[in-house]
């Protein structure tokens, strides 16, 4: 397998992980940033999934690899959060902002652990 090979794997993953994080966020528009918590949870259960389904990433074979984490690395938004949690401190409240953060992040630590414990 070449190394650009390889590297078109990973684009292709990042691309359709784009479009579906995009698709999603399109379907919800609510004042507080939803659909980037749903895509962050969603897209670390399903890294969990795929991990846990595919042996973990040192059982996975290049090409598999490169796929999965390109296609979560481009439906995530950890770059997006960031941005609106400061936009939520600065538009509404600190409150707010770290009740993004920590539930972002017990959430998506939360739902990586289930797909793990889910494909064992």
């Amino acid at each position: 397998m070449s190394e650009l090979y390889l590297h078109v794997m990973f684009g292709l993953g990042g691309g359709l992980g784009a479009v579906f994080r995009h698709w999603i966020a399109l379907r919800i528009n609510h004042d507080l940033p939803l659909s980037t918590l749903i895509v962050n949870v969603l897209g670390s259960l399903l890294l969990g999934l795929w991990i846990g389904y595919l042996g973990g990433p040192v059982d996975m074979g290049e090409e598999e690899k490169r796929l999965v984490f390109g296609f979560c690395g481009g439906f995530t938004t950890f770059s997006s959060f960031a941005y609106q949690t400061l936009e939520l401190r600065r538009e509404r409240t600190i409150a707010l902002a770290a009740g993004n953060i920590l539930l972002s992040l017990a959430l998506c630590w939360l739902a990586l652990w289930m797909g793990l414990v889910v494909m064992r």
